[in-house]
């Protein structure tokens, strides 16, 4: 019989050289590197350019509507206390008169406070400062009505710096949310 002989197999010319693993690192860096920037530089090309067929919404929005009313919380309740005064009621009336008569909808009332009081004393404060504001319009407007929802943010969402007596009592407000 005769033997056949055993050629080595060509390498392929295509494949990087294995016997080099230098210049086989610095070839696939060089060629990750230079994909990278180039991806890298058409992401910033793209969002300079805006290019017309990026659909952007009118508005911030889109989709549902908003009503927002914003108290301050001394118009309502008392230094340090989460009891509404009667005289607020008024105000709290017209609020309830303005919102939607429509069943199903979302409303939060979000309660804030300065920076003045302990982390832990003002969110408890801010809770209970929105959950009677939110018990006050469920009487008004029927608890089946909405989905009612209070939360006590505290001081953590300021909406001016804490330096002033003027921008403490700004901070200290409810806010009342109605959303579709």
């Amino acid at each position: 019989m005769a033997e056949k002989a055993v050629r080595p197999m060509a390498e392929d010319s295509r494949s990087i050289s294995t016997e080099r693993p230098l210049v086989t690192f610095l070839l696939r860096s060089l060629f990750l590197g230079i994909g990278g920037m180039v991806t890298a530089l058409l992401g910033i090309a793209i969002a300079m350019w805006q290019p017309a067929w990026i659909w952007q919404p009118s508005s911030p929005n889109f989709g549902f509507k908003k009503q927002q009313f914003t108290l301050t919380a001394d118009a309502l309740f008392d230094q340090g206390k989460a009891v509404i005064r009667p005289e607020s009621s008024k105000l709290l009336d017209e609020i309830a008169a303005q919102l939607p008569m429509s069943a199903g909808k979302s409303v939060r009332i979000m309660g804030h406070l300065d920076a003045g009081n302990s982390e832990n004393g003002a969110l408890a404060l801010s809770y209970l400062r929105a959950a009677a504001v939110e018990s006050y319009l469920m009487r008004l407007r029927g608890e089946q009505t909405y989905h009612w929802i209070a939360i006590g943010f505290g001081s953590s969402r300021p909406l001016t710096p804490n330096d002033s007596s003027n921008s403490r009592k700004t901070n200290r407000r409810i806010e009342i949310v109605v959303d579709d």
